[in-house]
């Protein structure tokens, strides 16, 4: 809907968003936005949240990465981690790529790249303390976790890869597709929702070699074609949530830490009841107080707001339109005020306000179009 080539992105290095005449008044926040992009020009672009209005400024390609699809940062040691999701048609491996990030200017400097340990790495995930980066490669359907140092460095091997194995009856689902890597608050576990085979499965976390150990049981079951995506933690540490991609649908779990085990407290589908299409879920966030639960709706383009009760049920609040084309994923920033979601159908990122006090969503005319986003990553506390 909004073309932009890369070689244009490369060249634009300020960019206005919506309406915005006036140039940002308040604290600016720093963000990183991986995307499809792939060629001469592709890269992560950096860009700035003015905290008091929401208004989004680009500061251009800082890094050049094929296909960044998935960006992390490390707020306490200032890095950043991108996937390059390549290797997806099984044709070789991706990479996890480390950069050390400037909080003021946003550039990057480039430090390791490292296998993923298998083709189309498309999510990432940061052991406590920053040890090490768990990577899910979806198009072998394997979980690796990369070793990290002190200074930052990847290290040159994966230490650990976990195969998945089993396939869904979906045309997509004709083997394992690890789509998400999630860590438990504890740290103790990694859970890794699978698209092609229906599964969660739970790591136990070791060192070196053993450091993803299967849990007991080793993964929890999905109804078949679910495709599940991602799934996120509640600041508790005693609630999950799963999305599931080709069933449109979000569950509920109890979490037990001790054990590694989750248990379903209830689901609630995107769509309604008479919905005729095929349902598309994408992305999952939680408010900083537990009390709300962000969702993605890629097939009605829409950002959907639930509460969350004490026993897990979910309840619909609000469905708001995504101001733009396939919400393919969003990020709340620090302060927990705004919600910027990434649009790939429509090659934009959208802000929304946020309400700490009922969870509702405002939508803002702040905009920022950019070619194919797919991640942000703040970072701000």
């Amino acid at each position: 809907m909004y073309p932009r080539s890369w070689l244009l992105l490369a060249s634009v290095t300020l960019a206005l968003t919506g309406c915005q005449t006036a140039p940002a008044t308040g604290v600016q926040r720093l963000a990183y936005v991986g995307n499809q992009g792939s060629g001469p020009d592709a890269g992560v672009v950096a860009v700035k949240l003015d905290e008091a209005s929401g208004a989004l400024t680009s500061l251009g390609v800082v890094a050049q990465v094929e296909r960044p699809t998935w960006v992390l940062a490390d707020k306490v040691h200032k890095r950043l981690f991108a996937v390059s999701e390549v290797g997806n048609d099984g044709t070789g491996h991706g990479s996890v790529l480390s950069f050390t990030y400037d909080e003021f200017s946003g550039a990057l400097t480039p430090g390791e790249r490292a296998d993923s340990g298998g083709g189309g790495p498309t999510h990432l995930a940061l052991a406590p303390g920053g040890v090490a980066v768990f990577v899910a490669n979806y198009g072998s359907g394997t979980v690796a976790a990369v070793s990290v140092d002190a200074g930052g460095r990847l290290a040159t091997e994966t230490g650990s890869v976990a195969a998945h194995e089993g396939a869904g009856p979906h045309r997509r689902q004709k083997g394992p597709h690890a789509h998400g890597v999630t860590l438990d608050p504890s740290g103790q576990y990694l859970l890794s929702p699978d698209l092609g085979t229906d599964r969660v499965y739970v790591y136990k976390l070791g060192r070196g070699s053993d450091m993803l150990t299967p849990a007991t049981p080793p993964f929890v079951a999905l109804p078949p074609g679910s495709g599940p995506r991602h799934i996120v933690f509640a600041p508790n540490g005693r609630q999950a949530f799963l999305m599931t991609e080709m069933g449109g649908t979000v569950f509920s779990y109890a979490w037990d830490a001790r054990k590694g085990a989750l248990t379903e407290l209830a689901h609630a589908a995107l769509d309604a009841a008479d919905f005729t299409g095929a349902p598309s879920g994408s992305e999952l966030a939680v408010s900083r107080d537990g009390r709300f639960l962000y969702a993605g709706n890629r097939a009605a383009n829409r950002i959907q707001v639930y509460s969350v009760a004490s026993d897990g049920e979910l309840r619909l609040l609000q469905a708001i339109d995504c101001g733009g084309l396939v919400p393919w994923s969003f990020a709340l920033n620090g302060s927990g005020r705004w919600l910027v979601v990434a649009n790939q159908g429509s090659n934009n990122l959208s802000v929304f306000a946020v309400d700490s006090a009922s969870g509702l969503l405002t939508a803002t005319d702040k905009r920022l179009d950019l070619g194919k986003p797919t991640s942000v990553a703040f970072t701000d506390r």
